[in-house]
């Protein structure tokens, strides 16, 4: 095997043991963020059930009482005159709930029977909403006391069947299908299919409520979230853990894409490096071998590098000693060839010997000098700088490009951390401040859209000035962007309390509404191929949560969108603070 082969092969070998198991591993903390993240929102579905509940039940509260105070309802119930009370009772309901409920003295005249416990709260004044469970049925019942001179003669009201149409409102607020289970542990309501439903219902029979569990359905992997509802009724919370994960394929698909293409890179690159290296050894052995059969005049290579050129030299000089050593021997005894010709052999042997230790000596410091070339661009980069003398535009621009290089390096940085936890750190900004630097970068490289920056000056918030100028560069630009590169762009800084807002408006078409929900999704971009694979902000955001902050995507009047960042102030930030207003136009 050749030098050459040699060093590509173990370039090869090295980059694919750094490369491939990093890729897994990568992968693996991915699907398992995406998991927990799932598992979070889920931990949050009974939450929204209980708020739901408090909702309706207020706004069912107001409509049976206005269904009791229905004219004429009363004066039927004191004549006991059914037939009208029923009458003025569903002429007054109309579209309200699934059945009407009126209860007069001597029982339920009219609906669904709410139960002595419900009916004797109306009789203390009060009126209760409460959920009812039958067989397969589930319903909130509201009533209402019917008073006549202080003296409770009955109670009117309504019921809401928790039935499909219900689940799917619910199902609509959490973005996971919803199964509601009778008190009877019957199925009564899903937005699923009712085989899917019953097979869930089977596999967490006794489940305790608001845990999140994960059950497998004909090799599905389900997401399953329990809250009680009331009555002994259970409301199950299901996502498709599987659809949770669908980003994964093109995740892999992309990591494989960029690992194949810095492999290619990589090994022509240790083909070219495997080449230099290996050119002027091969010269050596060349003339090594044209040294062995007595040419003393073979020429020797002038490698570039300082250790070959330092090797070439000694085997130059080894190889001028050689032969005026011959020389005078030849010329001294010539009846000793029997031993020349040994001396020969030996010489031959020297020969082979002191090429193998160089080139264990060169190995060596090969690998010590490997360092030098950093050092030395290092050093060529301050020397000229130094070398731009008293032109401050020019040492402006390198500062400015020196800025933005370690900006760069920064961001890449950040990048590696989705996948890793970094401990926040403590640096902080003014973001108006930041704000008026977007808008001169904006200025400098279009004049066809126009930026205003203003707000409340003297914020300073918990966040590095490199972080807010990415989240604030990528939303500017996202604008240009939708304004096809006209337009105008408004950039608010406000401060409220413990947190700041800045909001970056534009004056485009705004964000469509099916859209809007997944602006901040992964790999989710509305533009073509070759502008964009939808990480910007995915990025952005993901930057302002790990500060403790949020983004918002909305639609403003009469056009255009807007992107609010809510950011937490510094500890020593004292607010309100003194606004101050300024702007600048590109």
């Amino acid at each position: 095997m050749t030098l050459q082969r040699a060093l590509f092969i173990l370039i090869a070998a090295l980059l694919l043991a750094a490369l491939i198991p990093g890729g897994i591993a990568l992968e693996r903390r991915v699907a398992a963020a995406l998991e927990q993240r799932a598992r979070e929102d889920m931990s949050l579905m009974p939450r929204v059930l209980r708020a739901r509940q408090a909702s309706a039940a207020d706004a069912m509260m107001m409509h049976a009482k206005e269904l009791a105070s229905t004219p004429g309802l009363a004066e039927a119930l004191q004549r006991g005159d059914r037939a009208r009370a029923i009458e003025l009772l569903e002429s007054a309901r109309g579209q309200l709930g699934h059945a009407s409920v009126l209860v007069a003295a001597d029982g339920v005249w009219h609906g669904p029977d709410p139960g002595t416990a419900l009916v004797d709260h109306t009789r203390a004044g009060e009126m209760p909403v409460q959920l009812v469970s039958a067989a397969d049925t589930v319903r909130t019942l509201a009533l209402s006391p019917i008073m006549v001179d202080g003296q409770w003669i009955g109670a009117a009201g309504y019921g809401v069947n928790l039935d499909r149409t219900e689940a799917g409102i619910l199902a609509g607020l959490t973005r996971a299908d919803v199964i509601v289970r009778s008190a009877a542990g019957r199925l009564a309501a899903t937005t699923r299919d009712s085989s899917d439903a019953a097979a869930i219902l089977r596999s967490v029979p006794g489940v305790a409520a608001d845990r999140v569990l994960q059950v497998r359905i004909n090799g599905r992997r389900l997401l399953v979230a329990t809250a009680p509802a009331g009555a002994n009724t259970t409301v199950f919370f299901v996502r498709e853990l599987d659809a949770e994960l669908a980003v994964l394929p093109r995740l892999r698909q992309i990591a494989l894409a960029s690992i194949g293409g810095a492999l290619i890179v990589a090994l022509l690159l240790a083909a070219l490096l495997a080449t230099m290296l290996s050119r002027p050894v091969v010269a050596l052995a060349h003339a090594a071998d044209r040294l062995a059969v007595g040419d003393f005049a073979a020429p020797l290579p002038r490698p570039g590098v300082r250790e070959f050129g330092r090797l070439a030299a000694a085997f130059d000089q080894m190889r001028g000693a050689l032969q005026h050593r011959l020389e005078e021997l030849q010329g001294a005894n010539r009846e000793l060839a029997d031993r020349q010709a040994r001396l020969g052999e030996l010489q031959a042997e020297l020969v082979q010997r002191e090429r193998l230790a160089t080139a264990g000596r060169l190995v060596s410091q090969l690998a010590h000098e490997v360092r030098n070339p950093v050092a030395n661009v290092r050093n060529c980069l301050e020397l000229l700088r130094r070398r731009v003398g008293s032109d401050t535009r020019a040492r402006e621009l390198a500062d400015m490009a020196t800025d933005e290089l370690l900006r760069m390096h920064e961001l890449a940085e950040r990048l590696l951390d989705l996948h890793r936890p970094n401990p926040r750190n403590q640096d902080t900004c003014d973001p108006l401040q930041v704000s008026y630097e977007v808008a001169a970068l904006v200025r400098i490289s279009t004049t066809a859209v126009s930026i205003d920056v203003c707000g409340d000056d003297g914020l300073t918030v918990a966040l590095s000035p490199d972080a807010l100028k990415q989240v604030l560069h990528t939303l500017v630009q996202n604008a240009q962007e939708a304004m096809a590169g006209q337009g105008r762009i408004e950039i608010r800084v406000t401060g409220a309390a413990d947190r700041a807002t800045i909001e970056v408006t534009d004056s485009g078409p705004g964000i469509a509404a099916d859209v809007l929900p997944r602006v901040f999704d992964p790999f989710f971009t509305t533009k073509s191929g070759v502008h964009g694979v939808g990480l910007g902000l995915f990025v952005a955001e993901g930057i302002v949560r790990s500060h403790g902050g949020r983004v918002q995507a909305l639609n403003v009047r009469p056009n255009g969108a807007c992107f609010s960042v809510t950011v937490p102030l510094a500890a020593t930030e004292a607010v309100p603070m003194i606004a101050a207003e300024g702007t600048v136009s590109a």
